[in-house]
């Protein structure tokens, strides 16, 4: 009798996007968009092995998985495919590198499919910049980054100006909501007066869709950022002193706020606070946006959310602050006031990400591991 041919027993259908982001992988995004095996006849398929390597230079980092019976017609295996993350290559990779994908699937020990894709790995410190990849944000917040430790270590001396008292400390919401202020308001003026940053425009990324990102301590060494760098670096500062930062997107911009007490962000997480006015089904503002008015990603809100966002902002339990003023060696209060202006308009919000509630999620964004240069 004649055996079948492994390939008129089992089809496998692979496919791998063109790049690959390293701070979507760490954020359980799937390398593989399409990893399927199909079973081509009634009876059981036994002992099938997969491997999938992820190729950069002389190194490969694998996923293996072994399916003893398969009696179900078809297993999709892409949302479990993982690969190693501590190799330094991909933690430190600045520019961008020509790589391959390869897949072999075995059946009782017979090849049923071997295939290479070729892929291009995206540097570690560059981000998607776009509405359905920007919830990942939060991982370029850097509070263990040394050059935050110098700065709060520089910002102490003016918070003992600041509130009078020698003994001063960043002891975060320990403090009530004006204690809070005065923090920031020691990092910002230790920023503006020990470190005179320059504003200047993002590294060159070779994408339409992406930008560079620099991390606190590219921003120290150069002394140079933009608007979305300034922002990240003084939500890492808030976020090491403990206090819960957000950050915000506009149409071509970006800053940073801060909410000034646990008790008004924990109101926020509970959703205790809801606005008077919600966009209806079928209306405009909801019609535009065409997103769930509640987000998937719990610790981001959108173009909907607009008025909660407004809410907070007017009862003055959230503080904005125009991180590019820090350029201008602009004062704490100029800051603030532009930027709570800078929600002037419900057509330019795109979204608040609050970086507490991303990194206590379920599973927790949390900071990328960059080996800086």
């Amino acid at each position: 009798m004649v055996s079948q041919a492994i390939s008129d027993r089992l089809h496998v259908d692979f496919n791998v996007e063109a790049e690959v982001n390293y701070s979507l992988l760490h954020n359980n995004r799937e390398l593989l968009s399409k990893l399927t095996l199909t079973k081509l006849v009634d009876r059981q398929l036994t002992n099938i092995a997969v491997l999938v390597e992820l190729c950069v230079g002389a190194e490969s980092y694998p996923y293996r998985y072994t399916h003893l019976v398969l009696d179900e017609v078809q297993l999709a295996l892409a949302p479990l495919v993982k690969i190693p993350l501590t190799a330094n290559l991909p933690r430190s990779l600045r520019e961008r590198v020509q790589s391959a994908v390869y897949v072999k699937v075995t059946c009782d020990g017979q090849t049923a499919f071997e295939d290479t894709q070729r892929v291009t790995l995206i540097p570690v410190d560059e981000w998607l910049d776009d509405t359905e990849k920007n919830p990942w944000l939060p991982s370029f917040v850097l509070p263990r980054d040394p050059a935050i430790l110098k700065i709060i270590n520089s910002s102490r001396r003016y918070l003992v100006g600041i509130i009078d008292d020698p003994a001063a400390g960043f002891d975060g919401y320990q403090e009530e909501a004006a204690g809070v202020d005065s923090q920031i308001q020691a990092i910002w003026t230790a920023l503006v007066n020990e470190y005179r940053i320059q504003y200047i425009n993002p590294p060159p990324a070779y994408s339409r869709t992406t930008q560079r990102l620099r991390t606190p301590t590219d921003i120290l060494s150069s002394n140079t950022g933009t608007c979305i760098d300034l922002a990240l670096l003084l939500a890492s500062c808030f976020e090491y002193i403990g206090v819960y930062p957000v950050v915000v997107l506009l149409t071509d911009h970006a800053f940073v706020g801060y909410w000034r007490s646990e008790g008004a962000h924990d109101n926020f997480v509970s959703v205790r606070s809801i606005p008077q006015a919600l966009p209806g089904i079928g209306s405009r503002a909801a019609r535009e946006t065409a997103m769930p008015y509640v987000d998937q990603y719990g610790w981001r809100l959108t173009k909907l959310n607009y008025a909660e966002v407004m809410h907070y902002v007017t009862t003055n339990h959230l503080v904005m602050l125009e991180a590019t003023y820090l350029t201008a060696a602009k004062s704490f209060a100029d800051a603030q006031t532009e930027g709570r202006a800078n929600l002037r308009s419900r057509a330019e919000f795109d979204s608040m990400l609050d970086i507490q509630a991303a990194r206590t999620a379920d599973p927790a964004v949390t900071p990328l591991p960059i080996i800086n240069e």
